[in-house]
């Protein structure tokens, strides 16, 4: 079966005219994109660390000195306890969630620069194995549009005017 898709024909079972999207395919330049995605997941799990250190010192601290000295009952001083750590445990959850939330944006903002230079080292190759028609062709949100125009000015130039070889 093929299908056009914005001027191009694919073959095979696709949705909607559309390749299907895979996880694996968002890895195009992996030690660039995981080192970034680690890079900021790392600094959450710091920044997360040192709030869970500042809340414990503080709060927890704080409650412990005001309950040494108050005449309230023990019962309630450790259901007190329990609903500070039931707080910074839920505050901890909800950190790790958005932390997740945004190595997974980085991942795809990653993909689309890296998207762009697999597809244009692509079209360098094809060109330096003989195919002078080859053109980059990005996806509408990938990044460095405007390097990809002028690298396709550039080799539209070199295929009207050859440069002789030596």
């Amino acid at each position: 079966m093929i299908i056009k898709n914005k001027g191009k024909s694919m073959e095979g079972s696709t949705l909607n005219g559309k390749k299907q999207r895979r996880w694996k395919n968002l890895l195009l330049i992996p030690g660039f994109q995981i080192k970034i995605v680690l890079f900021v997941f790392l600094a959450g799990m710091v920044c997360m660390s040192l709030n869970a250190y500042l809340y414990y010192t503080y709060v927890v601290e704080s409650y412990g000195f005001i309950f040494r000295y108050s005449k309230l009952p023990q019962e309630l001083i450790d259901s007190r306890y329990g609903d500070l750590f039931t707080f910074g445990a839920s505050l901890s959850a909800i950190t790790i969630v958005v932390l997740l939330m945004v190595a997974i944006w980085i991942l795809v903002m990653t993909h689309r620069a890296a998207g762009s230079i697999y597809h244009m080292k692509k079209v360098v190759d094809e060109i330096t194995a003989g195919n002078t028609s080859a053109r980059v062709q990005l996806r509408e949100k990938d990044y460095f549009q405007d390097f990809a125009a002028s690298l396709n000015q550039l080799i539209a130039t070199i295929d009207k005017n050859p440069v002789p070889k030596q």
